[in-house]
């Protein structure tokens, strides 16, 4: 379970957002996670990348490393003396990125009413996610850092 969030961004990439309201006005944030065992999630979030959408996971331990890449709409890649990489850019939209997500939350909902089967998210993980600490800009404590205990939604 978390333990505490530490949170901060700012406009740093699109000057044109600056006018809108709290977070929404941030192209650019960090957030640090603390878990109980003392582990840290690091999270990096920035609204534009010009190769197309972003989006990377990474597990470092001390007996390896796991890594989740971006979706590409194809496996071809090109390669020259300049460059070798992905030919297509990240998927951009997310019902192309989630499709199977999609798929497999449906299922495991259509399991949960006609067998009764247990839902893998339930309720209390929403309510769980209520209690962090707001994203940049919202209330919370100054500097955006905060207990779980010391904020509730």
């Amino acid at each position: 379970e978390p333990l505490r969030v530490f949170a901060t961004g700012g406009c740093h990439v699109d000057p044109n957002i600056r006018h809108l309201e709290g977070a929404e006005a941030f192209d650019t944030a960090n957030i640090l996670v603390d878990f109980e065992g003392g582990v840290v999630a690091s999270i990096d979030v920035c609204r534009k990348a010009v190769y197309g959408y972003d989006q990377r996971a990474e597990l470092l331990g001390t007996e390896g490393m796991m890594q989740s890449e971006n979706l590409f709409p194809t496996t071809v890649r090109k390669a020259t003396a300049d460059w070798f990489g992905h030919a297509d850019k990240p998927h951009d939209f997310f019902m192309n990125r989630y499709a199977v997500a999609y798929e497999t939350e449906t299922a495991a909902f259509a399991r949960a009413i006609t067998d009764g089967a247990q839902v893998p998210v339930d309720g209390w993980d929403g309510v769980r996610s209520l209690r962090l600490p707001p994203a940049p800009g919202e209330r919370g404590p100054p500097g955006g850092r905060g207990g779980i205990d010391e904020i509730t939604p």
